[in-house]
C-alpha cells in the first residue's frame, strides 16, 4: 500500500492530536511524519520533510494559513485547510485547497479528503518512494516578473526595507520583492545564518571569519559581511556544528 507522508499545523494542541489519531487509526494511507503549533515553523517542517499533504489550520496567531501559504514559492504538497469558521471556504477554494473541513472533525469527511489526495497523486501518476532531491528551486518575486534559482546559489542577503537584495555565485544579484525574513523562514536552517538583523548567509561560501568588530566573514564572491556582537558565540556554535575538526 502507498503511504503518504503528512504534517499537521494547527495552534491548538488537542486538535493536532485529534487529527493525528484519526489519521493513524482511519486513515493506513497516511503517515503522519510532523507537526507544530505555528506557521513559522509549518515552513520549516515542510522544507525538511518534504510531505505529501499538509493539515493546515487558518486562524493561528502571528501568521495565519493563508499566510503561510503565501511565503512558499514553491508548492508540491496538497493541502486541506483545517477550521472552526465556516466563512473560509471560498478563500480556501482560492488558495488552491485540496479540501476544506470543518472542526471538530467528521470521520467520513476526513476519509474523503484523503481519497481526493490519493487521486490527486494517481492523476500525476503516483509518488516517489523518496522526496525528490533536486527540490532546491525558489521561486523569487521581482518587480519585472519572477527568477526561478537553486537556493545553493545563493550567497547571501541583505536587507532594505521591504525588499531584499540577492547576491548569488553568478556574481549576478536580484531585487526581490519579499523581507529577508520570509526567506529566513524557507531557506534550510541548517545552512543559512541570520549574521545580523540585516544579512543572512549560505555558510557553505564562508572563506574566512576575522574578529574585526565583533566578528566578520569573508565569502567567496569577496563580499565582507559583519556578524553581530550579540550573534557572535551563537556562529561559533552553529559553525562548530557543522565542521569536522581533526582529533
Amino acid at each position: 500500500m502507498q503511504r503518504y507522508r503528512a504534517v499537521i499545523i494547527d495552534d491548538e494542541e488537542n486538535s493536532r492530536s485529534n487529527t493525528i489519531n484519526m489519521l493513524q487509526n482511519y486513515c493506513p494511507e497516511v503517515e503522519v511524519v510532523g507537526e507544530t503549533g505555528s506557521g513559522a515553523e509549518g515552513k520549516i517542517k515542510i522544507q525538511e520533510l518534504k510531505p505529501h499533504v499538509v493539515f493546515l489550520d487558518i486562524n493561528m496567531p502571528g501568521m495565519n494559513g493563508f499566510e503561510m501559504l503565501e511565503g512558499i514559492y514553491v508548492r508540491d504538497f496538497c493541502v486541506i485547510f483545517l477550521t472552526a469558521y465556516s466563512e473560509h471556504g471560498i478563500n480556501a477554494v482560492k488558495a488552491g485547497a485540496t479540501d476544506y473541513l470543518m472542526k471538530p472533525l467528521i470521520l467520513s469527511e476526513l476519509q474523503g479528503a484523503i481519497r481526493k489526495v490519493i487521486q490527486h497523486y494517481e492523476l500525476k501518476g503516483g509518488i516517489a518512494a523518496k522526496p525528490e532531491a533536486d527540490k532546491n528551486l525558489v521561486l523569487i518575486n521581482h518587480s519585472k516578473g519572477f527568477n526561478l534559482i537553486d537556493y545553493k546559489d545563493i550567497v547571501w542577503l541583505e536587507a532594505n526595507d521591504n525588499y531584499t537584495t540577492i547576491y548569488l555565485k553568478t556574481d549576478k544579484k536580484i531585487v526581490a520583492s519579499k523581507t529577508l525574513k520570509e526567506f529566513e523562514v524557507i531557506l534550510p536552517p541548517n545552512e543559512f545564518f541570520r549574521t545580523h538583523r540585516s544579512t543572512l548567509i549560505n555558510v557553505a561560501y564562508i572563506k574566512e571569519y576575522t574578529n574585526n568588530e565583533g566578528g566578520e566573514v569573508i565569502l567567496s564572491n569577496g563580499a565582507h559581511v559583519q556578524i553581530s556582537k550579540a550573534r557572535v558565540q551563537e556562529f561559533a556554535d552553529f559553525i562548530k556544528n557543522r565542521s569536522v575538526s581533526p582529533k
